[in-house]
């Protein structure tokens, strides 16, 4: 069932638990619900997903067994990337989870029964006081996003931070907190708690199997282990959100409590915000809003949760500090965009957007400088996603009105003709130079890295055809630093994407990482699947992750699968 074909809604999207079991399910096993990481245009886990769905079907998990072999004996069930964050020792695990227990484990969240049980507790998990902003969303509308992830970025814009500055005409004061490595930190048991409803008047022993169930299900994805749930996809997100909410429904009955006591004012005003582990408290009361933190705190130790003591504060400043600080810096510092005026060749003033930079060089440095302060933000994402698109904009072909004069031989008359011609644009700055910048953003900005390196492929395309061999060397230049880096294959992902057309795999491995095997044609196994019984592993896709069409299309540029579908949405409208 196709969730988009609903009738009578005017939203762009909504909470997954909105959605009846079946669409849920449609959604789980989208693409880009499978893995939520960007990742280059050519990859489509869409059919491994199928596959999985239609090999599997009905089947339990002691059914697709292979013997006594259970695949938490087995190493290597999921494709588990361990990426670099800062260019050092800070690393971001990144799971693409096995297609068949991914698809398992979803399958038996949404079913009909399940899904009830779920969308019951996310209802008893909600409370005037405090709002989720986190749940899963999905798109209802058909219309592509404007790039990856845009959805959920909105939600944060909406629901945390535009809401943040809205509750500074209400509240003086906010606790800000966030907890430390929280997927990580996820005991599996506290879903059983959540699910039960533990210690509070909702309590139930009704959603043991289901509790039961998806943490088998977590154990055969982790090789036993009893921490921790994969990060990676919008499924785990959703089981986080059982867990969270949970603990938001137990903060609210311990006010509750205080208030009932006295030990908190019974007309206490309060507000929180919750974005997965991001926490905003607002309150009047500077006693009050300590004592709820302090509340907070002993409930998330239950849960073997620590808050971040760097991010941790209560404030007075409600606006400031509800907009992130790389954005506020940004805003308050050098803003790049502005408006720039000029004389069209009627003699007319008119503005245009411009740059405070009169040159590409100054505003990547810029940039450069921002990311050392604000490294791997989300600001740090929209600068260079700017820049890019400025470079975009100066190579593009544009359309030159001139004036061509004639003379005639006869009678000496001098006549003048507009015409046009298309010129193509360039960049008449070192580009070896910015490409180095660019680079240097990247090996320091795991979050930012694509879109840093996918600059790098844009001023590597402007070189002109006798600088062909410097571009090689540059380019190897890069491959040399970037795969030295301890951890780096999301860097590699994308170091590819520039390099495939003139990669010789025939010299020895250039890259390690398996996602580049398959690209490559080379032998490699994604997801061990020994614990499968033979006749539904034997004719497993694993290659057609790569879309092959789309893969041929594909130059050294990098390009954005959603933008480029979202700009072509609006080059047809």
């Amino acid at each position: 069932m196709d969730y988009r074909k609903q009738e009578n809604t005017k939203k762009k999207s909504v909470r997954i638990i909105e959605l009846s079991d079946k669409e849920a399910l449609y959604a789980l096993m989208s693409n880009d619900f499978y893995c939520t990481t960007e990742l280059p245009e050519y990859f489509d886990f869409s059919g491994v997903l199928k596959y999985a769905v239609d090999s599997i079907g009905n089947k339990s998990l002691d059914e697709c067994v292979n013997d006594d072999c259970l695949p938490e004996s087995v190493h290597g069930v999921n494709l588990d990337v361990i990426t670099n964050k800062d260019g050092r020792y800070a690393v971001r695990p990144l799971t693409l989870a096995n297609p068949f227990l991914y698809y398992m484990l979803a399958r038996d969240i949404c079913n009909e029964n399940a899904w009830t049980r779920i969308k019951e507790c996310f209802k008893l998990y909600s409370h005037q006081h405090i709002t989720a902003c986190a749940i899963p969303m999905v798109k209802v509308d058909e219309k592509p996003e404007p790039f990856k992830g845009a959805t959920s970025i909105l939600n944060w814009w909406n629901k945390m931070e535009q809401r943040s500055i809205e509750l500074s005409l209400k509240y003086s004061y906010m606790f800000m907190t966030d907890i430390t490595n929280c997927f990580g930190q996820i005991n599996p048991e506290s879903i059983g708690w959540a699910l039960a409803r533990k210690d509070t008047p909702h309590e139930t022993t009704e959603n043991s199997e289901l509790a039961s169930v998806i943490q088998r299900y977590l154990r055969a994805m982790q090789e036993g282990k009893n921490i921790g749930i994969p990060q990676g996809s919008s499924l785990f997100s959703l089981i986080a959100e059982i867990i969270l909410g949970y603990t938001d429904m137990l903060l609210a009955q311990d006010i509750a409590n205080e208030q009932e006591s006295g030990k908190l004012p019974k007309d206490l005003e309060y507000e929180i915000l919750r974005y997965v582990d991001d926490y905003r408290i607002f309150c009047n009361d500077r006693d009050a809003l300590d004592r709820i933190s302090y509340m907070l705190q002993h409930i998330l130790e239950r849960f073997n949760f620590r808050m971040n003591p760097s991010k941790t504060r209560t404030s007075s400043e409600l606006i400031t500090d509800s907009i992130k600080p790389d954005k506020a810096f940004y805003i308050f510092n050098t803003p790049i965009e502005s408006k720039q005026t000029y004389k069209d060749e009627d003699g007319y003033e008119r503005k245009e957007p411009g740059y405070d930079f009169d040159g590409f060089q100054k505003h990547l440095l810029f940039i450069y400088e921002f990311s050392k302060r604000f490294p791997n933000s989300g600001q740090l994402v929209s600068q260079l996603e700017a820049f890019s698109e400025r470079v975009e904009d100066q190579l593009s072909t544009k359309t030159v009105v001139y004036e061509e004069e004639t003379t005639d031989i006869e009678t000496g008359i001098v006549t003048k003709e507009k015409k046009s011609k298309e010129r193509k644009g360039h960049l008449w700055e070192n580009i070896s130079t910015m490409v180095a910048i660019s680079v240097e953003i990247a090996a320091n900005n795991l979050r930012a890295a694509n879109n840093a390196l996918k600059i790098a492929s844009q001023l590597l395309a402007d070189m002109r055809k006798e600088d062909t061999q410097k571009k090689k060397e540059i380019i190897y230049l890069i491959y040399k630093k970037l795969i030295r880096i301890p951890n780096s294959a999301f860097l590699q992902v994308w170091m590819q994407n520039i390099t495939h057309t003139t990669d010789d795999w025939s010299a020895g491995v250039i890259y390690d990482m398996p996602l580049c095997k398959v690209v490559a044609k080379q032998p490699v196994k994604l997801w061990n699947n020994s614990w499968l019984l033979p006749d539904i592993a034997a004719s497993f896709p694993q290659d057609s992750i790569v879309d092959r069409e789309v893969l041929a299309k594909t130059g050294q540029v990098i390009t954005f699968k959603a933008k480029r579908q979202y700009d072509e949405m609006r080059y047809d409208e």
